[in-house]
C-alpha cells in the first residue's frame, strides 16, 4: 500500500508541475557532470570533454522523463524503442569517433593538447551515446504523450519547408549581418576557415554540424522548446513562457565557465549570454509554435547558431541589431503576448 501511496503521490506532483519536475531532473543531471570536471580544469585532456558531452543531454534527458512520469504509464521496453537506442547511440559514438580521428585541426579547433584515451574518457562518451540514443528513441514509444511530444525528432515526420527554412536562417541573418555591418562601418570577425577552398572546410563544417547537432547544442531542444515551452504555454503566453525558459536556459550554462569550457569573466560573460538567448528563445518559441512542433528543425536551427559564426564573417553588433527587429516582428506579427487558444497535454 505503501508503495501504491507513494506512486500516486509522485505522479501527482509531476502532472501538477511538470516545469518544477522538468527543471529539476535537468539541472541535477548536467551540473552533477559539469561541476564534476571543474577538478581537471586547465589539465587539457579530453576528460573534461567528455564531461561535457554526457551532461548535456539534461534537457532532452528532462524532457522525456517528465512526460513519461506526467502520463503515469510505465518504462517503454519494446523491442523497436530498444533497437532505436541502439542504433541511435551507435550512430552519435560513431560521430565522437570520426571527431576523435581528425583530431585536432589547425586554425579552426583544438579537441585538448592530450588526445589520449583512457577509461573515464571512453565511459563519458558511451554515456552520452547511451543518453542521445534513448532521447532519438522516444520518437517511436509506446507511450502517447511521449511519443506525440517528441515523434518530430524524425525527419520523415517534419515538414520539409519549415526544416529547410530552419536550414538557411541563421546563414542569411549573419549574412545580411555582415553586409549591415560593413556599411555601418562595424566591426567584423572572420573566422580562420575564412577564404580556405570550399572542399576544404565543407568536411570540417559537416562534421562540426552533426556534432553540435547530437551532442553540442542542438540535442537541447527536446527539452527548452520540446516541453518547457509547451508546459509553460499552458498557463502563460508564448511570449511570457519564452522570457522564462530564457533565464533557466541561460543560468544552466554557469558550470561551463567553472570548468573552463568557456574562457572569460563569469559575470561579463553570463550578462551577455543572457541577452541573447532573450531573443533566441523568442524567436524558436515563435519557430516552435509555427512549425507545429517540429523539434528536427528546432535541432537543425539551434546547431546554425552554434555552427555558421566558425564558418561566415560575423559581427556582434550587426547580429543583435537584425535580431532585435526579427523579433520585434515575429512578437507583434503573431501577438505573442496573448496566452495560446489550445492546451498541451
Amino acid at each position: 500500500m505503501t508503495t501504491v501511496n507513494q506512486t500516486m503521490l509522485e505522479k501527482s506532483f509531476v502532472q501538477k508541475h511538470p516545469v518544477i519536475t522538468f527543471l529539476l531532473i535537468n539541472f541535477a543531471w548536467t551540473w552533477a557532470f559539469w561541476l564534476a570536471a571543474v577538478p581537471f580544469r586547465g589539465q587539457d585532456n579530453l576528460l573534461t570533454l567528455a564531461l561535457v558531452l554526457a551532461g548535456g543531454f539534461g534537457p532532452a534527458l528532462a524532457g522525456v522523463i517528465t512526460l513519461r512520469l506526467k502520463s503515469g504509464d510505465k518504462i517503454d521496453f519494446s523491442p523497436k524503442r530498444l533497437l532505436a537506442l541502439l542504433l541511435g547511440a551507435a550512430i552519435i559514438f560513431g560521430v565522437f569517433s570520426l571527431r576523435y580521428v581528425v583530431g585536432n585541426i589547425p586554425n579552426y579547433e583544438q579537441l585538448a593538447g592530450d588526445l589520449t584515451i583512457n577509461a573515464s574518457i571512453f565511459a563519458g562518451g558511451l554515456v552520452a551515446s547511451l543518453a542521445g540514443g534513448w532521447v532519438l528513441s522516444s520518437a517511436v514509444s509506446n507511450i502517447k504523450l511521449v511519443q506525440d511530444r517528441m515523434k518530430t525528432l524524425l525527419p520523415w515526420r517534419t515538414s520539409v519547408s519549415w526544416t529547410l527554412l530552419s536550414l538557411i536562417f541563421y546563414p542569411i541573418m549573419i549574412l545580411l549581418a555582415w553586409g549591415l555591418s560593413s556599411l555601418l562601418g562595424m566591426g567584423v570577425e572572420y573566422p580562420a576557415l575564412w577564404g580556405a577552398p570550399v572542399m576544404e572546410s565543407l568536411p570540417y563544417y559537416a562534421l562540426t554540424f552533426a556534432l553540435v547537432a547530437f551532442a553540442q547544442g542542438g540535442n537541447e531542444e527536446p527539452g527548452w522548446r520540446g516541453l518547457m515551452q509547451p508546459e509553460l504555454q499552458n498557463r502563460y503566453s508564448p511570449l511570457v513562457a519564452a522570457l522564462i525558459v530564457s533565464v533557466f536556459w541561460s543560468l544552466w550554462h554557469l558550470p561551463l565557465y567553472f570548468n573552463g569550457t568557456y574562457p572569460g569573466d563569469v559575470v561579463g560573460g553570463m550578462i551577455g549570454g543572457f541577452i541573447f538567448r532573450i531573443l533566441l528563445s523568442i524567436f524558436l518559441a515563435w519557430f516552435y509554435n509555427r512549425s507545429g512542433g517540429n523539434l528536427f528543425a528546432m535541432v537543425l536551427l539551434h546547431t546554425s547558431f552554434n555552427v555558421m559564426v566558425n564558418f561566415l564573417p560575423t559581427s556582434d553588433a550587426g547580429l543583435l541589431l537584425l535580431w532585435l527587429l526579427v523579433v520585434v516582428i515575429v512578437v507583434i506579427k503573431d501577438k505573442m503576448w496573448r496566452k495560446a487558444p489550445v492546451e498541451l497535454g
